[in-house]
Parts: C-alpha cells; sequence; structure tokens
C-alpha cells in the first residue's frame, strides 16, 4: 500500500468523508488531494519529514497577521 493509500483508507476509517464529518466530509477530500500531490512527488521519508515540516513553518508564519504581503 503507498502513502497516498493508506491516507484514503485512514481517512475513511476516521469517518472524514461522511457527511456528518468535519466541513460535511470535504475535509478528508481535501487531505486526501494534499497526499496524492505529496505521493506523485515521490518523496523518500526523509524529504518527506523537511518537505512537511519546511510547509508546516510557512503556514505558521503565513497565520502571523505581520507577515502577511512580505
Amino acid at each position: 500500500m503507498n502513502r497516498h493509500e493508506f491516507f484514503k483508507k485512514r481517512l475513511q476509517e476516521l469517518g472524514m468523508y461522511d457527511a456528518d464529518s468535519d466541513y460535511n466530509g470535504m475535509l478528508g477530500k481535501a487531505i486526501e488531494e494534499l497526499s496524492e500531490v505529496f505521493s506523485k512527488q515521490g518523496h523518500s521519508g526523509m524529504s518527506a519529514e523537511v518537505t512537511i515540516g519546511l510547509f508546516n513553518q510557512l503556514f505558521e508564519e503565513w497565520k502571523l497577521p505581520e507577515t502577511h504581503g512580505q
């Protein structure tokens, strides 16, 4: 099972596609799409961790109002 298939399976198990889940099942679909792109990039374990770490860092910086538009 590849990473994308694993994500889809877990999202189903967690009920994230259900109408009564967060954002009416749309959150599950959003995570599935992100995992599909991530899987297509062909990351190894190490590059996956570095990529996710940098993405999270940039996202946290983006959440700060003073960094928008810079």
